[in-house]
Order: structure tokens, then sequence, then C-alpha cells
């Protein structure tokens, strides 16, 4: 009854291989490229090696003007091995309109305080926002963060 909204997962290359056909159906309204199970399906040996051999790229451009996507997983601000400033450019490079927040954003299974939960994202939140107003406001800095982070998962790939 339209009370609720049809998002799929694109996480495998054969939904990859499929996508034409994918966005060709009715009704869908969002969807989000899973680059952790879709690096796992190509053996790549880090999650963000779809970002930067072009698989994300071309998912995002079949995507673009017909259904709101996006992509991964975001840490916090100056976290994670592929520190969350660079992933979020990318998403703004893209053309992406929402991520997920990644594991490690805030870890449940080691905090149990939930004013400190609240409190912890709640600040990331506000960081996050903080830098994606800057992102907005350069976007002649997307190409050469492109070329930045693809350098960064070559050298993390090839650990």
């Amino acid at each position: 009854g339209g009370r609720c909204k049809k998002m799929l997962l694109l996480e495998t290359p054969e939904a990859v291989d499929l996508a034409d056909d994918i966005l060709a159906l009715d009704g869908i309204d969002e969807i989000h490229i899973g680059i952790n199970d879709l690096s796992i399906g190509y053996g790549k040996k880090f999650m963000f090696e779809v970002l930067a051999d072009g698989t994300v790229d071309a998912l995002c451009a079949k995507m673009k003007g017909r259904v709101p996507y996006g992509f991964g997983g975001i840490a916090s601000i100056g976290s994670g091995l592929l520190k969350s400033e660079y992933v979020i450019k990318e998403h703004y490079r893209l053309g992406s309109s929402m991520a997920i927040l990644s594991r490690s954003f805030c870890d449940v299974t080691k905090i149990k305080n939930k004013t400190q939960i609240k409190e912890i994202f709640e600040n990331g939140i506000r960081e996050i926002r903080a830098y994606e107003k800057e992102c907005e406001e350069h976007p002649e800095t997307y190409e050469e963060n492109r070329i930045i982070t693809n350098r960064i998962i070559g050298s993390i790939a090839a650990k």
C-alpha cells in the first residue's frame, strides 16, 4: 500500500551482471551497493577495491537519474582503514544520496552505556554533516580525491 520503501541491496557479481534488468523493474525506491559482500564475491582482498576498479562507478552511472543510490559504509571522521573522509568525498563525486554507518562507527559489543552510545552517534553524525558541507562547497577536489583514494586502496590491497 505504499507505506514502506522498497530498497534493494545489490551485493553480488550476479546482481551487477543483471543491473540493467534490475533497474528496468517498476517500484524500486532505492538501491544500496553492498561493497563488502560484492568484494568477497569478486575475490578481492579489501572491500573498497570495487570502488577503485570502477565497479561502483559503473553501477552509479547506470542508476544516476533513475533511482536514489548509495554504497559502502562510513566510519567516524578520521577513522577507518580507508579514512571516512575519502569515502564521503567519493559519495559526492559519484552522486550517492545515502550511506550506511560501518560497524566500527560505534561498536555496541564494546560500549554498553546507552548515553555514551547516543553521544557517539550524535557527535559522529554532526562531524560527518560538517564534512559533507565542505564536500558540497568544493567539488573541484573530487577528482584529486578519487586519485588519492585509488592509490590508498591499491596500497592496502597489496599488503
